[in-house]
């Protein structure tokens, strides 16, 4: 038994002996791996500063300021269409231009009628007057009975209600003279004609055609309540010119454009915010001039995109889209230190200005930032420059990050 014993203690040793060199290798050799660790190639950039003016976009619908649909007011015969929208791309008319002309014969008719009417009521009155002034002397003579007197009187004043009937109907025949010109009653661009020449037109007939005025023009989109409140303050605070004082203003972009080239100013907002989307509907209006060639470049139910300045000009410090980090709903940038290592920084964003982000808070102008290559580095890794990641020069441009989804979820 003491043999045995001897012998498993001597088994121990040697198998101690063997594993003490081999442990102590592994450890030496992870220290000079580690040791002998090349720093990560990165690009580095530093962020830019300029003045930025903050901003919200959001999207909405040109539509008309007026609108009016053309129906017919007298029943008659459509004889004339003085109007041909396919001639012309957008074709507009002005107010009194004639647009439809129904056959006015019959008018011309009731207005001779009425005018002889009122040629015969007014002969008639003259006679009941001469008789009535005659009635009244022969009473004061005591020659005529006050029955007489008041049957003259009734005769007379029916002949005056005649004239003013026949004046009435004189008025009323011109009216309709004047309906069967159908002329426009705004200026805009026209649609085409639904009746033909030779149709019966009468007031049930329905829409003859309709006008949409174009100069100026209305946008109408949905505003989010946190940028109605942050509207509200800038106006209190100052920082913001209300209505009262100038103007809010809107930059519009359409669907084919670059950038928002169209400027207007905000001129409506509803009194409610929508308890079921938490938005408000606003109203900007835009001008509208005429181009020398071709159509105005705004139309009511054009697609825009819109966005609303926020305050002056003011400096801030931007970085490329692609340098910024997100991790469960937090967004971060890898700052690189004095001794090239990497360091884990939370930031809060703002809006993006030509691809470039504003960096809120969190971020200075004089600092180094990964701009590439996040994804093979680690808070505490060592790194090293490989090749140029200015700022300057445009990173993150065309990334497809809308402001307005961004800011929403940001702010």
């Amino acid at each position: 038994m003491t043999g045995f014993r001897l012998r498993s203690a001597w088994s121990w040793c040697a198998l101690a002996l063997l594993l003490a060199p081999t442990t102590g290798c592994q450890k030496t050799n992870a220290a000079a791996d580690k040791k002998a660790a090349p720093p990560v190639k990165v690009e580095m950039a530093t962020p830019t500063e300029k003045e930025v003016t903050d901003f919200r976009d959001f999207t909405g619908r040109l539509e008309s300021v007026e609108s009016v649909e053309i129906r017919a007011r007298v029943v008659g015969y459509l004889t004339k269409i003085a109007f041909d929208p396919s001639i012309e791309l957008g074709a507009e008319v002005k107010t009194g231009d004639l647009l439809f002309e129904i056959d006015e014969r019959p008018y011309q008719n009731s207005l001779a009628t009425a005018d002889a009417q009122l040629a015969q009521a007014t002969a008639r009155q003259k006679t009941t007057a001469a008789e009535l002034a005659r009635t009244e002397e022969l009473v004061a003579k005591k020659a005529a009975t006050a029955r007489d007197l008041e049957r003259d009187v009734g005769q007379n004043a029916e002949a005056v209600a005649s004239i003013q009937v026949a004046t009435a109907s004189i008025a009323q025949a011109k009216l309709d003279l004047e309906f069967a010109k159908i002329t426009a009653p705004i200026s805009g661009r026209i649609s085409r004609s639904v009746p033909s020449v030779g149709d019966l037109i009468t007031p049930t007939t329905g829409t003859l055609t309709s006008i949409v005025s174009v100069d100026p023009i209305h946008l109408y989109f949905d505003m989010d309540e946190p940028t109605l409140q942050t509207l509200q303050k800038l106006v209190r605070d100052g920082k913001l010119k209300g209505p009262t004082e100038g103007e809010i203003p809107l930059l519009m972009g359409l669907a084919t454009d670059d950038g928002h080239p169209y400027r207007g100013k905000l001129d409506f907002i509803e009194n409610k915010v929508d308890p079921n989307t938490g938005t408000i509907r606003v109203r900007g209006v835009f001008a509208n001039p005429k181009s020398e060639r071709g159509p105005r470049p705004l139309a009511p139910g054009f697609f825009a995109r819109v966005r609303l300045p926020l305050g002056e000009p003011h400096k801030a410090v931007l970085i490329a889209e692609r340098a910024i980090g997100r991790d469960q709903g937090q967004s971060f940038v890898y700052v690189v230190n004095a001794e090239n290592q990497v360091v884990y920084r939370k930031v809060k964003l703002g809006s993006l200005h030509d691809g470039m982000r504003v960096i809120a808070d969190g971020l200075t102008a004089s600092e180094r930032i990964v701009v590439n290559g996040l994804q093979r580095v680690r808070p505490g890794s060592k790194v090293e420059r490989s090749g140029v990641g200015g700022q300057g020069s445009g990173e993150g441009k065309g990334s497809g990050v809308g402001a307005q989804g961004s800011e929403k979820a940001e702010d």
